[in-house]
């Protein structure tokens, strides 16, 4: 390249710098540009315009998916403006002639405009110039509802190069519309008036741009007068005063999150903000959403009270509502608007929905905001959009906002500071080992040393609050005394001190003041159960020996040791306990005021960290753990384990100690392990059975539920697990489109959704229309439906231990007598339940009696509850008047056994089988039972009816781990040959022996062999079954065969050749040769009367050569 260079005559300088003069070896070969070669174009003989098409192509091909859908959509608006056009064009030959228009008089006239004033414009522009407009982000594609995307690389770059912030949000707007394949994957309900297919394609392009994020509608305000009383509380509030800003981003958003603290204010006030400016005018209503039904209830009053008007304010849970016609403002739990849902999706009749205590994260609370996620957008393109307002207690923001659940709109945050006084927070320097112990103590060192407030320990389940209160109770007794005057007094108060001083005699102690000491004694001796969904049958044998043998972990030389003797001078401490399952009159004591002198002491589950806000806390001891219910999606096994809590749960037990004054939280664990907590807890969603939850989407037409958009998506495997047993359940049905198999729901799965229970139950009540069950399967399904109707054994008390142990064997003495002696004992604990709600009704449910039974009034009446909504629901869409009777009848030995068999036929993938010892060499635990879905051997609970029949196969409700076993509960006993007509869904059947023949079936009409049957995972033998045969040639030709076995005709024909002892055809032919008329008669029978004399003419049936010439001589016709 050099030396060509050198070559060159020209005088550029820069071609001399690119030479080399010195050593060829040192040369720097540099690459030279490639020129471009100058070709003469001929004159194209037609013009050129070839080439002009070749361009055009390449621009075409150029264009995206996007600018083609803008094209066509540019070409139908030319094509709709032609068409208007053409059609004024014809209206014009019959528009009215000039002369007789102005005879017509204007309707202008007829009223009066109203006149604006000229002082002021129409409207006031902030900014006169353009308005400056922020970059925005490109944010990525989400598509909920489908497994590819709808576009290519290269579109995605050009719209990030090109789309300007407007452009950006239309592109975000338009991402929202689901692709049309996916169409059976979106919300849609069974009525669906307003929403259509179309609202899920992205079929029209202009319609999906056009589509408004903001929709401003302007509402009359509404003038509410209320008493200065109620104000002045209203005013106290935190919310209060961030009235305009929360309604201005709920009128200006379609989806708005409010967080603030519990007891803020954010349930009770912004239905009122939002009643007030005008989102109830119109009859349209605000609706309200809560996970329990006692706050709704609750709420719907304190409203109604505080804006004076009860009358609009409404509430409406599962067994009773006082909506009506007046209703402005409805409160309901998450449930009954997800019924409300299916027949009117796109909620039409509300203006704005609230969902409240979202920090919960209940399971149906996800779900609603998920399908609310694609209705406020759909109801956006309408003239009344609808709001969504989503309220939490936590800063855990991330699962409401992200943009897979929202994908169009950006949620506006609003934290509203909650007036909270400061509070240090304590930790140990070391971990304790034993929480319980450190608690007591923390609560002795308080109380003795420290300033007066309230203190608020939390604990984790039953044991542990009767435990800590009994010594508390035992070392700050509250002794009741009367003074000469008649006056009653609690010794060691601050009155009874300064009594005791002016009277310089000692004072006798008197009895105890019957009430205050009964209502004392009660909160340890009369408990209830455990806070988080504990069954009772499961965890009363280990606490019944724990009672028994009298293992605590806080005994009285135990306490002595930690924090010895307590002052001369020290106050009585007034101790109450407080869980879920305690009582409403109960639980509202720890509102009412202190006795004077008194200080008040709290032992809790995690039910007052969000639910309930105690007043006068300043104390918090937190222990740091929690009892929680794990379950596990793929086996089903449940167990109740004592966990740590997450780090929000502790910042809000901490924060239950500012709400009055300055307090302290004393935390029972060092910091270091508070920083490996779990910033937050796990939803609700991901921890329970998604049976239920899978029908009820598939119900509303949602087929992959996988791709469903929760705020926080459960395990993929949990949702496969819960469709294949709604597909073995007969709910779901597997079908292939377009080469992919999905799930679709059937017509029983539609019968199922009906009901609202858990798909199994549903089918018990559908399988019980036959044989007059019904009334039973309601009754059952009830009771095994609500919590704990009957009280654990281990939660009995006497006053003194002996009196426990009494009590307890008598209780469980009598549960075992309800279960009759004869052949319906084998319905098990199913048959206790039923008795047990016949003795509730018999004693009117009166909660002495009912106690006395080791019956829990709440649950049964709960049942009854349910047992007149579910009989309601069959009245309706079975059009049969079933009616719950006065005085409830037990099933029959036949029905007894009629309801076995529906068991199995519904829970048929709870069954465990007992382990035969003899026939293993490994050491098995006696009563030790195998189940189908779990390695480890589980057992009957001991509290079981059926704990001592030990049957070979059984059939559990649940199991729950209690220290190191796993027991059943609710247990009932199945026979063997049952299980492969009722589970064949579970059970394989081996292959046909093809030596073995075929049997006709009467009664089942079909033909069948004798096959071996195994059931599960773990291929238990069960007996040998009579299978109907494969549909192939042979079905056909059996039965040709037992169509003819067995008739008269055939008999004879039998019988003739019995007589003879022919068999063969040697034989036969041999006979016809000296008898031709054998045979005949019988033949003759299978003919018709018609075709007698040709056969006659015919017989025998041989070949001419085979016949001699004497054949005929001898024929007999018949």
């Amino acid at each position: 390249m050099s030396s060509k260079r050198r070559k060159n005559n020209g005088n550029d300088d820069d071609e001399t710098d690119y030479c080399t003069t010195g050593d060829p070896n040192e040369e720097i070969i540099i690459p030279g540009q490639k020129k471009r070669k100058i070709e003469s174009k001929q004159p194209s003989a037609t013009g050129g315009k070839k080439n002009r098409n070749f361009v055009k192509e390449r621009e075409e091909a150029k264009m995206t998916k996007k600018m083609k859908r803008q094209l066509a959509a540019v070409q139908a608006r030319k094509a709709l403006k032609q068409t208007q056009e053409e059609l004024f064009a014809g209206l014009a030959e019959f528009q009215l002639a000039p002369s007789i228009v102005h005879k017509l008089t204007s309707s202008s006239t007829l009223a009066k405009a109203p006149e604006k004033p000229a002082n002021f414009p129409e409207k006031i522009k902030v900014f006169n110039g353009k308005k400056k407009q922020e970059d925005k982000r490109v944010q990525q594609n989400y598509y909920p509802t489908d497994d590819e995307s709808s576009s290519d690389e290269e579109e995605e770059e050009e719209e990030q190069e090109e789309a300007t912030p407007q452009e950006n949000q239309k592109i975000q707007i338009k991402e929202e519309i689901i692709d049309e394949e996916n169409e059976p994957d979106t919300v849609a309900g069974p009525s669906t008036e307003n929403l259509k297919r179309e609202d899920f394609e992205e079929s029209d392009e202009e319609d999906i741009l056009a589509l408004p994020t903001t929709t401003v509608v302007e509402r009359k305000r509404v003038l509410v007068s209320r008493s200065e009383e109620i104000q002045a509380k209203r005013a106290e509030l935190p919310i209060f005063a961030e009235e305009m800003r929360i309604v201005e981003a709920i009128n200006e958003n379609l989806v708005t999150v409010v967080c603030g603290e519990t007891g803020s204010g954010k349930t009770t006030q912004i239905p009122q903000f939002l009643y007030e400016a005008g989102y109830a005018s119109e009859n349209e209503l605000i609706g309200i959403t809560e996970p329990r039904r006692v706050a709704a209830i609750a709420m719907a009053q304190r409203v109604g009270e505080e804006l004076g008007k009860p009358e609009n304010v409404s509430y409406q849970i599962r067994y009773e509502a006082t909506r009506s016609k007046d209703t402005n403002i409805l409160f309901m739990t998450d449930g009954v608007l997800m019924k409300e849902m299916e027949t009117d999706v796109m909620l039409k009749k509300y203006s704005v929905i609230l969902i409240d205590e979202a920090h919960e994260r209940s399971m149906y609370s996800d779900v609603l905001i998920g399908m609310l996620s694609r209705i406020v957008p759909l109801r956006a393109k309408t003239p009344r959009p609808l709001r969504l307002v989503i309220m939490s207690a936590t800063l855990r923001l991330d699962d409401f906002t992200h943009k897979k659940l929202f994908p169009v709109l950006t949620p506006k945050v609003i934290k509203v500071d909650a007036r909270q006084f400061p509070v240090t927070v304590h930790f140990e320097k070391r971990t304790p080992q034993d929480y319980l112990a450190s608690a007591f103590k923390k609560v002795c060192r308080i109380h003795e040393t420290l300033p007066s407030g309230a203190i608020l320990v939390f604990v984790t389940g039953q044991n542990e609050v009767r435990q800590l209160l009994g010594k508390l109770k035992k070392r700050y007794p509250v002794i009741y005394e009367h003074d000469k005057d008649g006056e009653v007094l609690v010794r060691g108060t601050k009155q009874w001190k300064e009594k005791h001083l002016q009277n310089a005699k000692s004072i006798k102690l008197e009895d105890f003041k019957e009430e205050a000491d009964a209502e004392h004694n009660s909160d340890f001796e009369d408990f209830e159960g455990d806070d988080v969904n504990e069954r009772g049958a499961a965890e009363a044998f280990d606490d019944y020996e724990e009672a028994e043998n009298g293992d605590g972990d806080l005994t009285d030389e135990k306490t002595e040791t930690i924090v010895g003797p307590p002052p001369a001078d020290c106050e009585p401490l007034f101790c109450l306990p407080l869980y879920s399952l305690l009582s409403m009159g109960k639980q509202r004591r720890v509102f009412d005021e202190v006795p004077a002198g008194m200080r008040l002491c709290v032992i809790s589950t995690n039910v007052a960290e969000t639910s309930l806000t105690i007043p006068g806390v300043k104390y918090v001891i937190d222990c740091g753990f929690e009892k929680r219910r794990l379950y596990d999606a793929i086996t089903g096994v449940s167990r109740f384990a004592v966990c740590r809590v997450s780090q929000a749960s502790a910042d809000q037990r901490a924060g239950r100690a500012g709400r009055i004054a300055a307090g302290h939280a004393y935390r029972l664990y060092s910091s270091a392990v508070f920083q490996d907590l779990a910033k937050f807890a796990d939803p609700e969603i991901l921890t329970k059975p998604a049976d239920q939850l899978v029908l009820h989407l598939k119900s509303m037409n949602i087929v992959k539920v996988v791709n469903f958009p929760f705020p926080s998506a459960p395990n993929e495997k949990m949702l496969e697990s819960a469709e294949k047993r709604l597909i073995k359940l007969g709910a779901l049905a597997e079908s292939t489109v377009n080469e992919k198999t999905v799930a679709r729901i059937t017509k029983l799965g539609r019968t199922l959704a009906a009901f609202p229970l858990a798909p199994a139950y549903a089918k018990f009540i559908a399988m019980a229309d036959q044989h007059d069950l019904m009334s039973h399967a309601i009754m059952l399904i009830s009771l095994l439906s609500v919590r704990e109707p009957l009280i654990p054994i281990a939660s009995i008390r006497g006053k003194t231990p002996e009196e426990t142990k009494e009590l307890m064997k008598t209780v469980l003495k009598e549960r075992r007598s309800w279960c009759s002696q004869n052949a319906s004992r084998r319905l098990g604990d199913l048959k206790v339940l039923m008795h047990a709600a016949s003795v509730a009704e018999s004693f009117n449910y009166n909660p002495s009696e009912c106690e006395k039974a080791g019956l829990r009034v709440k649950a049964l009446v709960e049942a009854r509850k349910l047992r007149q909504q579910l009989t309601n629901i069959v009245n309706t869409s079975c059009g049969k008047m079933i009616a719950i009777p006065d005085k409830f009848e037990p099933p029959s030995i036949q029905q007894a056994q009629l309801l076995r068999q529906i068991v199995v036929a519904c829970f048929a993938d709870r069954i465990a089988r007992r382990i035969d010892r003899s026939t293993t060499q490994e050491q098995v635990e006696k009563g030790a039972y195998k189940s189908s879905i779990i390695e480890e051997n589980v057992f009957i609970d001991p509290s079981s009816v059926m704990f001592t029949e030990e049957p070979e196969f059984v059939i559990y409700q649940e199991i729950v781990q209690v220290s190191e076993k796993k027991l059943m509960s609710q247990v009932c006993a199945v026979d063997a040959e049952w299980i492969s007509r009722l589970a064949e869904s579970y059970c394989h059947f081996g292959e046909m022996n093809k030596d073995e023949e075929p049997k006709y079936d009467k009664e089942k009409d079909i033909i069948v062999k004798n096959v071996k049957v195994t059931f599960g995972p773990l291929d238990w033998p069960l007996p040998d079954e009579m299978r109907e045969i494969p549909h192939d040639i042979m079905r056909y030709r059996y039965f040709a065969l037992f169509l003819l076995d067995g008739q008269k005709r055939t008999e004879a024909l039998l019988n003739r050749l019995i007589d003879k002892e022919i068999y063969t055809r040697k034989e036969l032919k041999s006979f016809w040769l000296r008898n031709e008329n054998f045979l005949l008669e019988e033949y003759l029978e299978w003919l018709p009367q018609s075709l007698h004399p040709a056969v006659n003419l015919l017989w025998p049936p041989l070949d001419d050569n085979e016949k001699t010439s004497k054949m005929g001589r001898n024929k007999k016709f018949c």
